[in-house]
C-alpha cells in the first residue's frame, strides 16, 4: 500500500532526537508488535532516545517479541535534577548512594586524587520528547493511564497517530489512519525500510495475528506478498504461529473447552460465552488471551462477549465490537471502560443475571440501530 503521509513522517522523525511510543491501553500483538518495530527501527537510526510505553493486564503475552524487554509501564518522567562532577583530573572509580532519614547521599570514589565541592555542579533539566508517536488509539483517551498522568505532554508534543479505525478522531499533528489497512502492521511497513529480522517478526506477528491468519475479508494477495517479504526478511514464521495459536498447555485447554462448549449467538450478530471462577480452580487464566481468542474464533459476530464471574458474585463483562460500533456509548449504562471497540463493564451482579440484562439491553439497540 501507499503511505501519503510517508515523507511527512520521516522528515518529522529525522528532526526528532527523542521519541515516545505509546500504544492503546491493554493493546494487542498487531499494536505491540507495531510498536516495538517502530522501537527497532528508529533505535538502528542514532535517536538519543526511543522509548516504548504501554498498560495491559498481562504483559507477559507479548514477552517472545523481539524487543519486549525494552518497553515500560510508564512514561519516563520529564523532570531530571542533574549532578555533574568535573572528572578531568581525577577520575571516578565507584559510585554509589544510600538514603539516610529524609536525606539521599551519593558518594563518589576517586581514583588518583579527590575531588572537592569546586569540582561538583548542579542543572535542573527538562527531559521531554520530540515527538510522540500513538499506535492503534482512536483517541488520547484509548491510550488510558499513560495519557491520564500525562497530559501536559501530549498537549505540548507533536504527534504521529497511526492507526486503522475509521472513527479515528485525527488528533495528531500527523494522521496516518488507513480503514481500509489490514493491520497497524501493514501500514508500518510501507513507512520503513532496511528490515532486521526482529523488526521482520514484529510486523509478521500484527499482521498474522490481526488478519486471523490471513482469513479477514480486508485479505488480498498484496497482503500475501507482503507476509511473504516479510519472512524472506527473516521473519520467525513458525514462532509466531506457536506463540498466537499453539501455546495452550493441557489446563489452557480445559478452561478454553469449557468456553467453547458454552458459546452462545443471538441473530447471527452477537456472540457470548462465559467462565467462572471455579472453572479455573486456582489455575493461572489470561482472560485477554482468552477473549482474543473467542473473537478469533467469531469472525462473522459484530459484538463478542465475554463474562467472567468472580467468586464474590460480581461479574466483568468483556465486549469486543465491530468497527460500526461504538461500545462505550453502546453500553452506556453499564459504565464501560476502554474505547470503541473494547471494553469492559464491571457489574455486581451473578453471571446469569449479567447475562440477562447485557444481552437484553444489546438486542433492544441494534434492533433500533437497524430500523
Amino acid at each position: 500500500m501507499v503511505i501519503q503521509e510517508k515523507s511527512d513522517i520521516q522528515k518529522l522523525l529525522e528532526g526528532s532526537r527523542r521519541v515516545l511510543i505509546v500504544t492503546k491501553d491493554n493493546p494487542g500483538f498487531d499494536e505491540i508488535g507495531t510498536a516495538l518495530a517502530w522501537h527497532e527501527w528508529l533505535s538502528r537510526r542514532n535517536h538519543e532516545h526511543v522509548d516504548v510505553s504501554f498498560t495491559a493486564p498481562n504483559r507477559n503475552r507479548f514477552k517472545f517479541m523481539p524487543g519486549f524487554d525494552a518497553a515500560s509501564e510508564v512514561i519516563r518522567s520529564a523532570d531530571e535534577f542533574v549532578i555533574r562532577v568535573n572528572v578531568a583530573k581525577t577520575k571516578a572509580r565507584e559510585l554509589s548512594y544510600d538514603v539516610k532519614e529524609d536525606v539521599l547521599e551519593i558518594i563518589v570514589k576517586p581514583e588518583g586524587g579527590n575531588f572537592s565541592s569546586r569540582d561538583v555542579s548542579f542543572a535542573e533539566t527538562k527531559f521531554g520528547y520530540d515527538v510522540i508517536m500513538t499506535i492503534g488509539a482512536a483517541e488520547l483517551s484509548s491510550i488510558g493511564k499513560l495519557f491520564e498522568d500525562n497530559r501536559e505532554l501530549f498537549y505540548g508534543t507533536p504527534i504521529i497517530n497511526i492507526d486503522t479505525k475509521i472513527r479515528n478522531t485525527r488528533y495528531g499533528q500527523l494522521n496516518v489512519v488507513y480503514a481500509t489497512a489490514t493491520s497497524l502492521a501493514e501500514i508500518t511497513y510501507a513507512c520503513i525500510d532496511e528490515l532486521t529480522a526482529a523488526t521482520a517478526t514484529n510486523l509478521l506477528t500484527g499482521l498474522i495475528y490481526a488478519t486471523n491468519s490471513f482469513q479477514t475479508p480486508q485479505v488480498t494477495p498484496d497482503t500475501l506478498k507482503l507476509a511473504g517479504d516479510l519472512i524472506v526478511a527473516g521473519a520467525k514464521r513458525a514462532e509466531i504461529v506457536d506463540h498466537l495459536f499453539r501455546t495452550k498447555d493441557m489446563n489452557k485447554l480445559k478452561v478454553w473447552g469449557r468456553v467453547l462448549s458454552r458459546l452462545q449467538q443471538v441473530e447471527k450478530k452477537i456472540v457470548y460465552s462465559d467462565l467462572r471462577s471455579e472453572d479455573i480452580e486456582g489455575k493461572e487464566v489470561d482472560l485477554a488471551t482468552l477473549v482474543d481468542d473467542l473473537v478469533l474464533a467469531s469472525p462473522e459476530a459484530d459484538i463478542v462477549l465475554f463474562f467472567f464471574e468472580k467468586q464474590d458474585s460480581a461479574t466483568d463483562v468483556y465486549v469486543y465490537g465491530r468497527e460500526n460500533f461504538d461500545l462505550p456509548v453502546l453500553l452506556q449504562p453499564f459504565s464501560p471502560k476502554g474505547d470503541r471497540r473494547h471494553v469492559l463493564c464491571a457489574l455486581k451482579t451473578d453471571r446469569a443475571e449479567a447475562e440477562r440484562q447485557v444481552i437484553s439491553h444489546l438486542k433492544d439497540k441494534l434492533k433500533l440501530i437497524n430500523q
